[in-house]
């Protein structure tokens, strides 16, 4: 359906003998809430981590935030985590390790405190020239399958494109120009292929691609049909600036992306919670993550999906009760 309505509307034609019929003829399919993916806490005390997400949500709540998943959860930091996650329901967490360190210990440490996953970044092999088959080591290997048999998901920054992105302020040849002044000689292709390598040996576990791996709908159609075990989030390039609104053919083509891969997309933000950066800008940076979604006008099962079902699914969250203070909400 091009432009569907929620399902309460379709409903009120026959109940009570189509008593209320054509009341809010209009209402759009509603997100029950969103469950942010891709989200930096970078804090390493409970206290501090609670007092920002409580600022936050409860701004957000206006806009249904309902949960986050921080990335930035590590075997030191695992009991402030651990602690603020039990303490706040808005809260889930990642375990984030660097190329060079697959410690198994660390990550049964974070599993036990609550962590629901793993967060790589291929920043530092870009910038450090390490060779990108670091990934396929017996060690790494171990921690994939590890995260198989817990049903627990790998989410991963693959790529990184090299043009500017003055859109949402992106620079041009970001971690690249360290890396060549490095010696880096592989590409954003070697790097895709390297992860690939890794998604097909453990079909067990699920690998999310951040930022939807740097990648056109066109070829994510293919990769998403050769690898069932693979998702992509919404950061960062399914962003809509206020006040914009999408070309017809751009909003198609995404649309029709969304409803085919409707299993296999999450919301995410990659919004950075830090005391210091707590401002409106950041606040914004949320909100047209938001704005890319509704402006899609996706079937309501499609945009549960993609709100917050898909991310429970993927990362073994409960699901929530939705937030209501007042008496409508926004």
């Amino acid at each position: 359906m091009e432009h569907p309505h929620a399902s309460d509307v379709e409903e009120r034609e026959t109940t009570d003998d189509g008593f209320s019929r054509g009341w809010g003829a209009h209402f759009q399919p509603s997100e029950n809430y969103w469950v942010d993916c891709h989200m930096h806490l970078r804090e390493e005390d409970a206290e501090t981590m609670l007092d920002l997400l409580e600022s936050w949500g409860d701004r957000l709540e206006a806009w249904r935030f309902r949960r986050t998943v921080a990335l930035d959860g590590s075997p030191s930091t695992a009991d402030a985590f651990e602690a603020a996650a039990d303490a706040d329901d808005r809260l889930q967490w990642l375990v984030w390790l660097d190329p060079d360190e697959p410690d198994l210990e660390g990550l049964e440490r974070c599993l036990e405190a609550g962590a629901t996953g793993l967060k790589l970044h291929n920043r530092p092999v870009i910038q450090n020239a390490i060779d990108p088959s670091v990934w396929h080591s017996a060690e790494w290997s171990r921690l994939f399958d590890r995260l198989g048999e817990a049903g627990l998901p790998v989410l991963w920054h693959v790529t990184q494109r090299l043009t500017e992105a003055p859109y949402t302020g992106g620079g041009r040849n970001s971690y690249w120009e360290t890396g060549w002044e490095n010696g880096c000689e592989f590409t954003n292709e070697d790097l895709l292929q390297s992860f690939l390598t890794v998604v097909e040996q453990h079909p067990e576990t699920d690998f999310v691609g951040a930022h939807q791996l740097h990648l056109g709908f066109d070829r994510l159609d293919d990769l998403l049909a050769a690898h069932p075990n693979l998702y992509i989030d919404t950061s960062i390039g399914c962003f809509v600036r206020w006040g914009d609104r999408m070309y017809e053919e751009d909003r198609d083509r995404a649309r029709e992306f969304f409803c085919e891969w409707d299993d296999r997309i999450l919301f995410g933000t990659d919004c950075l919670l830090r005391t210091e950066l707590l401002n409106e800008t950041l606040y914004q940076q949320f909100l047209g993550h938001v704005r890319y979604i509704r402006q899609l006008r996706l079937p309501e099962t499609v945009l549960q999906k993609v709100s917050h079902r898909n991310a429970e699914r993927v990362f073994g969250l409960p699901s929530a009760d939705p937030s209501m203070k007042g008496t409508l909400r926004p």
